[in-house]
């Protein structure tokens, strides 16, 4: 499977119109590929949706754009206020094959990292061994990693639920105790570049929830 993590950029308070948008289309945009996340940010750079789409694989979501290329609901209507958009394909790791779309959280914490270049089998590698003891605190809903690019470059996002900020401080507060973030500081140096935090909140029809 092949992700693609859309975001897009609104006018200002331009979210609650291009939800209700897109809840117009929602089933029907499922019969030709699946939604599997769908939030606004909450805290963090404001007027902002996030998307994420499933495939099998390239193939599969050209063919998916053709047929809703050939559809008149699609995309929902919201020209006058979005502002701009950016889109990334990604893949997911071994440890976490597939996004969990129960019901877990009201707020999901978005982490997005640029890595070091070459460190991507060393990330993944800490993140198989301990993520097992992360879990006992709360789930990991998905981690998406891009594929290195030409000289190395790459990034990736994982997406932690919690019921509220009160309980994402709890866990936060317990994490060393699970030896997390995995690695030491010399090594988490060694093998991320940058870091982001953001909430994003999901909507009622999203499949991660």
């Amino acid at each position: 499977m092949i992700y693609e993590i859309e975001t897009i950029h609104l006018a200002l308070r331009g979210v609650p119109e291009y939800i209700e948008l897109f809840s117009e289309t929602v089933e029907r945009r499922q019969a030709i590929s699946r939604v599997v996340g769908f939030f606004h940010c909450d805290i963090g750079e404001l007027n902002r949706i996030m998307q994420i789409w499933e495939y099998e694989d390239t193939a599969h979501r050209d063919t998916a754009q053709a047929e809703l290329a050939k559809q008149p609901w699609w995309p929902p209507d919201a020209r006058h206020f979005i502002q701009k958009k950016k889109s990334r394909l990604m893949q997911t790791a071994q440890f976490l094959p597939r996004p969990r779309t129960e019901n877990l959280g009201n707020v999901y914490e978005v982490r997005t990292y640029v890595g070091q270049p070459g460190k991507l089998e060393d990330v993944i590698q800490h993140w198989t061994d301990l993520l097992p003891g992360r879990e006992k605190l709360s789930p990991c809903a998905a981690f998406f990693h891009d594929a290195p690019g030409p000289n190395g470059e790459w990034g990736y996002m994982h997406f932690w639920p919690y019921r509220d900020l009160n309980h994402r401080t709890e866990t936060r507060a317990n994490s060393s105790k699970a030896n997390w973030p995995p690695g030491t500081i010399p090594y988490a140096r060694a093998v991320v570049e940058s870091q982001v935090s953001e909430i994003w909140v999901p909507a009622s029809f999203s499949p991660m929830h």
